[in-house]
């Protein structure tokens, strides 16, 4: 029995010394955490602080870091407020709006974020989501489509555009880099013809750089005529009778989309080189010069939106309706940024990669338009060439 009790004595000791090192351990492992902590955490402004200090400093530290005037901040709150914005605990709204937009306009990583506002991870991207839930119910009030009353825009009136009077504006697709769906069985559909992963994105832009539609989420390989067309097809897209917008090579040509003569000099690059008097070859490059001025508007859009907002260079790694929405809020801000900041600050985010992806080459795009074959592009084609003939006799 004594020897009995020897090994049970020697295994409670065992124990106990196994208990002690275990809960040693732990306390380290909980004073290690809690020092990481406060090295992360180690800036002397709280998030508030640091926010309210940008935003009472001179106003380019706000436009620089926010993209936004500080007047245009507070309202930009205020009108997020009434969308249901809320303060999350101590993190006050202008905080959340802070995050959003140096996350949106920087590029800025989470961990940049939580070192500058002093917050967790989890909370800096729960503020996020809540920003970009209501930045997207300010999307009726910002992104709209005109009627059939809408005036026509004073550049049509110059002589050497007013045979486009009744263009509403232009249309066009970018590409954004993008993570495709982690269940998406088909992810090299999200490849495009540069061989990157992206996403394609149609937008509708007025002659004043606003965008009138969006649409985000597409993939890559998909054709921009394929994506105009069902937005048309789903009713979500409607042109007003008599009016039209300006598309390039890649869609068909329509009375409601008109597009450049196809085989013949387009871009502007290329008239840029030639001589006053040499100018035009034909009466075709006549029209596809004054066609490709209107229509760069919406080029000139896509570079400001990308040179103003870097998430929509350089995406980050999100689940992929929060790559989509992102780009959509991003049209938005774009919009209350036009309509509210009347300093030119556009100019300032102007990213000179303005200019189509085709825009070496001529009115050809080897993307399949022939899905409008038939009335409609005869229809447009009378358009277009009466368009062209008033061009070459008013010259």
């Amino acid at each position: 029995m004594s020897d009995g009790d020897d090994l049970s004595c020697d295994g409670s000791s065992s124990d106990d010394l196994f208990m002690e090192a275990a809960a040693w351990w732990y306390n380290a492992a909980q004073i290690c955490a809690a020092e990481w902590k406060e090295l992360k955490h180690d800036r002397k402004m709280s998030g508030k602080q640091y926010i309210m200090c940008q935003l009472n400093g001179h106003d380019m530290v706000c436009y620089d870091n926010y993209r936004v005037s500080t007047a245009n901040f507070y309202l930009l709150c205020d009108e997020l407020r009434a969308k249901g914005l809320e303060c999350n605990g101590d993190v006050i709204i202008e905080e959340h709006v802070g995050m959003f937009l140096q996350m949106v306009g920087q590029g800025a990583t989470m961990r940049k974020l939580t070192e500058d506002f002093q917050h967790s991870e989890e909370t800096v991207w729960r503020c996020i989501r809540n920003v970009l839930q209501c930045v997207m119910l300010m999307k009726s009030d910002y992104i709209k489509l005109p009627g059939v009353d809408a005036p026509i825009h004073p550049k049509l009136k110059q002589s050497q555009f007013l045979p486009f009077k009744d263009a509403l504006g232009a249309i066009d697709g970018t590409h954004i880099n993008a993570f495709p769906p982690r269940d998406e069985t088909f992810k090299e559909r999200w490849r495009d013809r540069k061989g990157n992963m992206t996403q394609n994105v149609m937008a509708v832009v007025d002659f004043n750089g606003n965008f009138l539609y969006v649409v985000a989420g597409w993939e890559g390989s998909a054709h921009d005529n394929l994506i105009l067309r069902k937005a048309v097809e789903r009713g979500n897209f409607k042109v007003p009778p008599g009016r039209y917008y300006l598309v390039d090579g890649g869609y068909a040509n329509t009375p409601q989309f008109l597009s450049p003569y196809r085989g013949k000099t387009y871009h502007l690059a290329q008239f840029s080189t030639r001589s006053h008097e040499n100018r035009y070859d034909c009466t075709e490059e006549l029209y596809n010069h004054r066609h490709a001025q209107l229509r760069n508007i919406v080029e000139k859009t896509f570079g400001i939106l990308k040179g103003r907002f870097k998430i929509c260079k350089e995406m980050h790694k999100y689940e992929y309706d929060i790559q989509t929405d992102l780009v959509i809020a991003c049209c938005i801000l774009h919009n209350f940024i036009k309509r509210h900041q009347h300093d030119n600050s556009d100019d300032g985010f102007s990213d000179d990669e303005v200019e189509s992806d085709n825009a070496n080459g001529t009115g050809n795009d080897d993307e399949d338009a022939s899905e409008y074959r038939g009335t409609d592009t005869q229809d447009g084609g009378a358009m277009r060439d009466r368009i062209r003939d008033i061009l070459w006799d008013n010259r």
